[in-house]
Order: C-alpha cells, then sequence, then structure tokens
C-alpha cells in the first residue's frame, strides 16, 4: 500500500493511495481549514475534520462529518498509536518513508505503507496515518463503525 502525491499547490494538496497497482481512493487535503476529503474511485465521498486536542494539544483527533471523533493518533513513552474504540494500533516507522501498523493485542503487523510523497507538513502525515489505519481496520477487521471507502 502507498500513498504518492496527484497534485500539490500553496494550501491544498491531492494524494492518492494505491494498493495492489490500483488507486483506491484519493485524498485532498486544506491545511488552512483542517479539513481531509476522501474520493474513492467508486465515486464515494467522505470528509473529515483533522484537530488538535488536549490540554497542550497533545492528542491529534480525527473526526467525521458531524464533528464525532472517529479516532485519535497519540505518542506515549516513545511510541505512536492510532486509537479507535479504546483499542490502540501501534505505528512503527521501519525507514524514512514507511511504516507498519501492529495491533495492539497480537503485536501483529496489520499492513505496511509507503509514504512516496512530498511529506514537508506533519499535519499532512498524520492525517495520513490516520486515514491509513481506517482504511485497514475497515477492509480487515470489520469494524462497523469505522467510514467506507470502497
Amino acid at each position: 500500500m502507498q500513498w504518492k502525491t496527484i497534485t500539490s499547490n500553496f494550501e491544498n494538496k491531492a494524494i492518492g493511495f494505491w494498493n495492489n497497482g490500483q488507486k483506491v481512493f484519493t485524498l485532498a487535503f486544506k491545511t488552512k481549514t483542517g479539513t481531509i476529503y476522501l474520493v474513492s474511485e467508486k465515486g464515494e465521498k467522505r470528509f473529515f475534520y483533522y484537530r488538535k486536542r488536549g490540554l497542550f494539544k497533545n492528542k491529534i483527533v480525527l473526526e467525521n462529518e458531524y464533528g464525532a471523533n472517529i479516532g485519535s493518533l497519540k505518542k506515549e513513552g516513545g511510541c505512536e498509536y492510532f486509537e479507535l474504540d479504546k483499542i490502540r494500533y501501534f505505528l512503527r516507522f521501519k525507514k524514512e518513508n514507511e511504516v507498519e501498523v501492529l495491533d495492539e493485542k497480537s503485536n501483529e503487523s496489520l499492513a505496511v505503507f509507503s509514504l512516496d510523497y512530498d511529506n514537508s507538513d506533519p499535519s499532512i502525515n498524520n492525517s495520513l496515518l490516520m486515514v491509513s489505519c481506517l482504511y485497514i481496520l475497515r477492509k480487515d477487521s470489520g469494524f462497523q463503525n469505522t467510514p467506507s471507502f470502497t
């Protein structure tokens, strides 16, 4: 699975998500508003909000169209993880541009993502990680409350 830059300008970036050589969806990120737009290759459209929450703004939250919290990206004790339904999915950075997602319970690898895009904006990096986690959780684990992308 791989993220590739499609277009990039001053305020907006569009990045494609590819799996086995086929484009699954396109993510457009508006840095000014913290809005993430997703369009699947089947025509489904969703959007999310990327927010920093908490007393020291140390928790990054992904919210759906209605403002409901879907999941959060947190750093704790040198580990970075995505939390969904009180279950943690740890992120292991294998190389400079590869991220492995591990299940907290089994410590088993769920997926490895290649991040082949202009990654100068940390908010885009974090939103890509969260959307990647949602995609594999919806696809592989059958969560009912995760968004449908395909």
